[in-house]
């Protein structure tokens, strides 16, 4: 993988990072906001899986399992988001 490639995944991931920060510090609240920010997350950490952790080339076990975990906590902290409305 070359060093350019990870260079601008690294640009996108910083600028995920002042979108969901910029999604917070203006104030931003409801259900569309926080969906948003999980959404972030969820492509923040399957691009960190993929590349940072370098399982873009292997089995599907081993992806599915981390991606499989990043999915379930994402769902959970929704759940709990959803939960809390009522």
């Amino acid at each position: 993988m070359s060093t350019h490639f990870l260079n601008v995944i690294w640009v996108a991931l910083m600028v995920a990072t002042v979108l969901t920060w910029g999604i917070g510090k203006v104030g931003l609240a409801g259900t569309i906001p926080v969906v948003a920010i999980l959404l972030i997350a969820a492509v923040k950490g399957w691009m960190i899986i993929e590349d940072f952790m370098a399982l873009r080339r292997v089995r599907f076990l081993w992806r599915g399992l981390v991606i499989g975990w990043l999915l379930l906590t994402l769902a959970i902290i929704l759940l709990a988001y959803w939960l809390g409305l009522k």
